[in-house]
């Protein structure tokens, strides 16, 4: 992944843990989905962390 301002990296954690949320009301947990969609917020979250130290 490309270098990330920081606003830019917030909105897209933002937008992702937005989007988790919505699929857990509708998606199983432990579905394929959700799981891409939780990696994809941890990936985003360390890219942060990297950033921000």
């Amino acid at each position: 992944m490309s270098s990330k301002t920081t606003n830019t990296l917030l909105h897209q954690i933002e937008r992702v843990r937005h989007d988790l949320n919505k699929m857990a009301l509708t998606v199983d947990l432990s579905s394929p989905d959700i799981i891409n969609r939780s990696q994809e917020l941890d990936h985003l979250l360390n890219e942060y962390k990297t950033i921000t130290n």
